[in-house]
């Protein structure tokens, strides 16, 4: 991207919640934000006709349209973060929040486990909650939304217009933005449960150049669905035409692994993480966690090669936001099973099953060679049970 940028900062609002744009606007002074409110407050609530206020809502010099929604909150030192990050981004749309739960999530934590600063968006949808895109595509997107009905999603419609420019959606790490946990207009707070960031810096000192241009590219990632009762891993091809999930088993058994050796794994593993059983979660539960983890390990294991036996610590260690990012996947997988109040202290005490997973999958190649087709998923390797979206069965 340029590196003469001038962002022009606006905050969509409905009027109802106009008093948290004008906080936003108060406590970050620097960025000239500018508040753009629902034109039908009365009519039901949808994001996109705010949206294509927002997005043509751009100062005549600027080079890049900042847009953020009114229930965010911007990370300390957010203004020259956010140009440093524009410095080194790469082309394409920048995504500073990214929810914790989406397969892009999982995404997002294995580019902070390789040290990272950005990765691309898996899922069909641009998170809107704090984008910046060119300013002169800004002022496009209006009337490229006028196709829609106002009840498209607004990320939904970004990510088709970005699409049509050739345009990919990369989210940073960390994200500088945070989503405030509160009442939605439009019920997610109900639908979803509490919508944080992946991997927000919250207290941490970014540094004076927190980003580099170092782009991560996963060949997959294993993630837990939308996190409810009946959350099970899958694994997710990545850079296919057609998303695809697969169960678990489909792909570690006819890599190698068996049964038995699956289940002695994660029991040895379980064994030494009493922490996570005394959160009352049954070993079904508590099996997701550590397997979903376990197959994020091999995947990462696949995105660092050459690597060794201390490489995995060395990687905690070493690489800046690896274990922030790490350390909210237990979280988003409980948002609608586990209180607000208790849901942080439930999953830190499994949160050292998942990183102990991690570290067996990382190493898992040593004795099972034949994981490494999770890095290399071509068609004949590894075939989907289930179409994304369709759910059918595959052919």
């Amino acid at each position: 991207m340029a590196r003469d940028i001038r962002v022009s900062t606006v905050v969509m609002a409905h009027p109802s919640r106009r008093h948290q744009a004008e906080q936003l606007q108060r406590r970050h002074a620097d960025l000239d934000i500018q508040i753009v409110l629902d034109p039908e407050p009365d009519g039901e609530p949808a994001t996109l006709r705010t949206a294509k206020l927002a997005w043509n809502t751009v100062r005549e010099d600027a080079t890049h349209q900042l847009v953020l929604q009114q229930d965010v909150q911007l990370c300390v030192g957010f203004t020259a973060a956010m140009h440093q990050a524009l410095r080194v981004a790469p082309e394409g749309a920048i995504a500073l929040h990214g929810n914790w739960v989406m397969p892009t999530a999982q995404a997002v934590r294995l580019a902070a486990f390789t040290g990272a600063s950005w990765t691309q968006v898996v899922d069909p949808r641009s998170p809107t909650q704090a984008l910046i895109i060119p300013a002169p595509l800004a002022r496009q997107f209006a009337g490229y939304a006028e196709r829609y009905s106002d009840d498209m999603p607004d990320n939904r419609a970004m990510f088709e217009f970005l699409m049509e420019h050739g345009l990919k959606t990369y989210i940073a790490v960390p994200n500088l933005v945070e989503h405030r946990t509160g009442q939605s207009l439009l019920l997610n707070d109900l639908f979803h449960g509490i919508r944080s960031s992946a991997v927000f810096p919250l207290g941490h000192d970014l540094g004076a150049e927190p980003f580099s241009g170092a782009i991560a590219a996963p060949p997959a990632v294993a993630h837990m669905g939308m996190g409810d009762f009946e959350s099970l891993c899958h694994y997710e091809p990545l850079g296919r035409a057609e998303r695809s999930t697969m169960n678990i088993n489909e792909v570690l058994f006819p890599a190698g692994m068996t049964t038995l050796e699956l289940e002695e794994a994660f029991a040895s593993d379980l064994n030494y993480h009493p922490e996570a059983v005394k959160t009352g979660f049954g070993p079904s539960l508590l099996f997701q966690f550590w397997l979903t983890s376990f197959t994020q390990g091999i995947i990462a294991r696949g995105m660092l090669e050459p690597a060794g036996t201390t490489t995995f610590d060395k990687q905690l260690d070493t690489a800046p936001w690896a274990r922030l990012a790490l350390g909210s996947f237990a979280a988003s997988s409980l948002r609608r099973t586990c209180p607000g109040e208790t849901l942080l202290d439930t999953a830190a005490r499994i949160t050292p099953l998942c990183i102990t997973g991690m570290r067996a999958g990382f190493a898992a190649i040593e004795s099972w060679p034949g994981l490494r087709a999770l890095w290399d998923p071509d068609e004949n390797a590894i075939r989907p049970m289930w179409n994304a979206g369709t759910r059918k069965k595959a052919s």
